[in-house]
């Protein structure tokens, strides 16, 4: 019905204006007048020798759930002074628990998201510390304890100067935020200090991502000598050419839906052909959304995001099946529950709706 094609665009434009546009504005209206938000820091009890620091952002505002108990515990294990932000309150008893586990723990609101976190936490270590790796994590993924310790370890371990657990050649080519590592000589450049410094913690989904986790790899990828990534498609290309025939057939089922090669291929297309073909899929867009199941699957990978059925990646069926199949450490009702909590995008109310289909939620 196109008549309704000008109002649809009015209200896109709209619904930027009051959730992207607005939210900069007051971020930077914010900055401009000195308005800072209020940011706690509590000396933690957790310290160790050598320089490898990790900045643990997370947003858990009734407990500390299992994922996040992982990481803490792999972290400590890597021999990592964490610098936990929380983006939200703390009760006395939760503090005073990840105080015992933290090198050191920044409270604060919710400004600019994760970004803004990792900025907060950056800009304290750019002043106090010199690090010889440094890792940055969020709890946007569920951290499993098999594999994790060994991923974060490649991760404190790397030469190149940005090691990446995942990449992602959406929109542009960039290293995904929740979990990566950088070295000593990257955090000791004048881009990555200028970085940081500039960057504006706005509450906008669309600028986190595009100012945030895109403009981060656009400002440090080009200064930085090598760049890795741990889980790259690549690795199930060689994985998939060296299996049984019929291991292509099931990888197809773990891919996200969108993306999934249709039956009739498997009868026309060689083996290599079809390797190949699942493999671009894969690498279209944010791996570990499209495939994250296969590297759980073919090499244990400890991390899987938990917006898979808000973002319409999988159904709530098929992440079940397939955490039933790779493994989920006894974690399955919690995981589905977690899920659930949050409905598929296309369930939201219209308005919630068409925020969602921009990307702004």
């Amino acid at each position: 019905m196109p008549r309704f094609r000008p109002l649809r665009s009015l209200q896109k434009r709209i619904a930027k204006l009051r959730y992207h546009d607005v939210e900069v504005f007051r971020a930077r209206f914010s900055r401009r007048f000195g308005k800072q938000q209020p940011v706690q820091f509590h000396q933690g009890e957790r310290h160790h020798a050598g320089g490898i620091y990790a900045i643990f952002l997370i947003w858990q505002p009734t407990e500390t759930p299992w994922y996040v108990d992982n990481a803490l515990a792999s972290l400590d294990e890597i021999s990592a002074n964490v610098i936990l932000v929380v983006n939200h309150e703390l009760d006395a008893g939760r503090l005073l628990d990840l105080k015992k586990r933290c090198s050191r723990i920044i409270i604060r609101d919710n400004a600019g998201f994760d970004f803004g976190g990792y900025r907060d936490a950056t800009l304290h270590l750019l002043e106090n510390e010199n690090p010889t790796r440094l890792l940055y994590l969020n709890d946007s993924v569920y951290f499993f304890k098999k594999g994790l310790t060994p991923l974060f370890q490649q991760l404190a371990g790397a030469d190149a100067d940005v090691a990446g657990s995942f990449e992602n050649w959406q929109h542009v080519y960039h290293i995904q935020s929740f979990c990566f590592s950088v070295s000593q000589r990257i955090f000791k450049s004048p881009a990555f200090a200028k970085f940081w410094h500039d960057y504006l913690p706005a509450n906008s989904r669309l600028w986190a991502i595009g100012k945030g986790e895109i403009g981060f790899s656009e400002a440090i990828l080009p200064i930085a000598q090598s760049v890795t990534s741990i889980y790259s498609a690549d690795r199930i290309r060689q994985y998939l050419a060296e299996s049984a025939s019929n291991d292509i057939a099931q990888a197809n089922t773990y891919i996200c839906r969108e993306l999934r090669l249709p039956p009739s291929v498997f009868n026309d297309e060689s083996r290599s052909g079809l390797v190949s073909n699942i493999c671009a899929q894969i690498a279209r867009r944010s791996q570990i959304h499209t495939a994250g199941f296969l590297y759980k699957k073919y090499f244990d990978c400890p991390l899987m995001k938990r917006d898979l059925l808000y973002r319409l990646v999988f159904d709530i069926d098929e992440i079940e099946h397939n955490l039933v199949d790779v493994g989920h450490e006894g974690h399955l009702v919690d995981i589905l529950s977690d899920m659930k909590r949050k409905v598929p995008g296309d369930q939201l109310g219209s308005t919630k709706r068409r925020l969602f289909e921009q990307g702004i939620i």
